[in-house]
């Protein structure tokens, strides 16, 4: 029988038996309010170097995002000063406790008209229209079947949507010593050429992670 755990931080799909104690016991076991703390911890927000980040995808006023495995919204928020006016952005998570919590901060900032929220599932993200790019950081390798979930990602793309991925590199990270929750950017970029995607263009950010955007 296979075994699902939420994993609640940037989560969008289960880890199976075969995945060790260690990462079970990271992946579960706290509550949504704890992981809240962790993700919009100061220190963690700055290493996401967000405001870089941002530039590096190059999004247009108008488009629709899609922050797959949103968390807390820390990348949700930042994306709607990039597609107003008439953008939307989309925070997708596997935790409706997380989901309520992005809900509750676009309440109170006034972007409801912006940003909405999805309960995605463990193989699709479950979004209600096209987008034009769909934002993934630290959540590949959470993912399960990681080649099914991109090709069912890959299909709610515009003409000219793009997939931007940032993970961490080979050996790097806090998964450093757990290979099954590693995922290489050559074997990623094989999963998405089966997706019918390449690589558009490769960003020199990060000392440990890569990324990619990749595109049709």
């Amino acid at each position: 029988m296979r075994l699902r755990q939420f994993v609640i931080a940037f989560v969008l799909c289960a880890v199976g038996v075969g995945v060790a104690a260690p990462a079970l016991a990271q992946l579960a076991g706290r509550s949504a309010e704890e992981w809240i703390k962790t993700l919009e911890s100061p220190n963690r927000v700055a290493g996401l170097k967000i405001p870089e980040t941002l530039a590096a995808l190059k999004i247009k006023p108008g488009q629709t995002v899609a922050d797959i495995g949103a968390g807390t919204g820390v990348f949700s928020f930042p994306f709607v000063q990039s597609v107003k006016p008439g953008g939307k952005v989309y925070a997708v998570d596997v935790d409706q406790g997380l989901l309520d919590h992005i809900a509750e901060k676009a309440t109170e900032q006034g972007m409801t008209n912006y940003v909405h929220v999805v309960l995605g599932a463990f193989t699709d993200p479950n979004l209600p229209e096209n987008i034009d790019l769909a934002f993934i950081n630290d959540v590949l390798h959470h993912i399960e079947d990681r080649q099914g979930y991109v090709k069912n990602l890959a299909a709610y793309l515009k003409p000219g949507g793009r997939i931007a991925v940032i993970d961490f590199r080979n050996n790097m990270g806090g998964h450093r010593n757990q290979p099954e929750l590693q995922t290489p950017q050559d074997v990623a970029t094989k999963w998405m050429a089966d997706a019918g995607l390449k690589p558009i263009e490769e960003i020199n950010l990060f000392e440990d992670k890569w990324f990619v955007i990749y595109g049709k």
